[in-house]
């Protein structure tokens, strides 16, 4: 950045960022799309050639290129920065030269902006690259650090009146600096060098899935922490009227810091928590021990846990469905719990048997107040632990419960290798997919996953 900052001083030449940030579409006051102008050229990283300054001559254009070659070098460093993005195997590049006469030809390697199936196949419509679309009046919404235009594909099918989307690779923003804009309508296309645009895959229909309740493989006490205020709550309750997640369960809670009622046979256990906690830990994750050691100490008073075989805490925002977790638990009877990740158990949805929530009701009676597992928390240094890790290492190294295998299977989402989670559509055997905050999205993962099971099904079949 500072040598892009000398150059520019010295060759005074308008920079790729300013005319990116007059790019940004915005959404007004009224809820409309509204477009900016562009500021520049759309072709601004376009090769330099001496005509371009007849009166700078040599100097001029090698001014530009390494303008060129260090905004390159920029973009390419802001997406390494970024959630895992990185130059794309396969992609494109585009050699720039200095066209100088008696200058040496510099070949410069600029990453293309997308190459669709270039990482892996692509679920979209076919995209246009280095093409932006305008929305037309009417409703749009623009969401950031969205990392590929893939996903951004897969936000605006979630979304049920988008009907188009723009991508933007680097629009300035901290981290990773990419951008995805949703859209009603379009007004016009046009071209503009690291934009993609296109239009979301058909949406499939949504039917309520199928419960899980007396299998042979044991039942299941399910249950959510919710947060009172905020999407949640209204998450909950859409689940609740469609037989979904947590609610196909043979037994079904939901944990809060208030009474609420999500529907009438459904009012929530209360813990002694304000539910607030900061962040830290290697992945800047919710320090979230010590709420959950409250949740598991109501779960435990209330006692219901011991009526089944299997005890599954689930986020609200992961898409769950139940029997396909009671079809993998043929497989598992005997095991202490199971891990959903090689790297470690994560938060979305975790799986104990009732024996090990008992091993941990026991350390819980150690302790003089009761409020927490005694030996797991004097022998542990958890204070930059999230709730998850607490759990697994708590019952596997402290208090010993066994076996614990690991089955990939259980929960799919990117912190754990799923790079496609936002399609929904890892075959007929995938147990969850985090994280899905809104109805809309949520109900349409929930399609594509139970389209994408019904289509394997069949394929084999025949």
């Amino acid at each position: 950045l500072k040598l892009r900052h000398i150059i520019k001083s010295v060759c005074s030449a308008p920079s790729l960022s300013r005319a990116m940030a007059a790019s940004h579409d915005s959404v007004n006051t009224s809820g409309a799309y509204a477009p900016v102008a562009v500021a520049g050229p759309v072709d601004e990283l376009a090769p330099p050639t001496a005509a371009h300054f007849p009166r700078r001559g040599l100097i001029a254009a090698l001014c530009a290129t390494a303008l060129v070659a260090v905004g390159a070098a920029t973009a390419a460093r802001g997406g390494a920065q970024s959630q895992g993005l990185r130059q794309l195997p396969g992609a494109a590049d585009l050699q720039i030269k200095a066209e100088v006469p008696g200058a040496a030809d510099v070949p410069i390697k600029v990453e293309a902006t997308w190459v669709q199936n270039g990482v892996f196949p692509s679920q979209a419509p076919e995209m246009d690259v280095d093409v932006q679309y305008v929305g037309a009046a009417g409703w749009g919404t623009n969401y950031d650090h969205i990392p590929t235009p893939e996903m951004c594909a897969a936000m605006c099918q979630g979304v049920e009146k988008c009907n188009a989307y723009t991508w933007v690779k680097d629009a300035g923003l901290p981290g990773c600096p990419s951008q995805c804009w949703l859209m009603e309508g379009i007004s016009e296309k046009k071209p503009l060098k690291g934009l993609v645009s296109g239009k979301p895959p058909t949406r499939k229909p949504f039917a309520p899935p199928p419960a899980s309740k007396g299998k042979a493989s044991g039942s299941l006490y399910c249950f959510a922490l919710m947060v009172p205020e905020g999407y949640e709550e209204g998450l909950l309750k859409w689940q609740h009227d469609n037989k979904a997640g947590i609610f196909g369960c043979d037994q079904a809670a939901v944990y809060s810091n208030k009474q609420l009622t999500i529907a009438p046979a459904v009012v929530t256990q209360v813990v002694n928590s304000t539910l607030k906690c900061g962040y830290g830990g290697d992945s800047m994750s919710a320090l979230n021990s010590w709420i959950f050691i409250e949740v598991w100490r109501k779960l435990i008073a209330v006692g219901d846990y011991k009526k089944h075989d299997w005890v599954v805490k689930v986020d609200p925002d992961a898409v769950f469905f139940p029997d396909r977790l009671s079809k993998l638990l043929v497989k598992y009877q005997g095991a202490g719990y199971i891990n959903n990740c090689r790297y470690g158990m994560h938060g979305p949805i975790e799986l104990f048997s009732s024996r090990a929530i008992d091993a941990l009701a026991a350390d819980y009676k150690l302790s003089w107040d009761g409020k927490a597992p005694k030996t797991c928390v004097t022998k542990m240094d958890f204070g930059q632990w999230g709730e998850d890790m607490f759990m697994d290492q708590c019952l596997s190294k402290i208090l010993e419960v066994k076996p614990v295998p690991t089955d990939s299977t259980l929960m799919c989402e990117s912190h754990c290798e799923c790079n496609a989670w936002y399609w929904c559509n890892e075959g007929p055997d995938m147990v969850s997919y985090h994280p899905f905050k809104s109805i809309d999205s949520f109900k349409n993962c929930m399609a594509n996953a139970m389209g994408s099971a019904a289509k394997e099904t069949k394929h084999m079949l025949h």
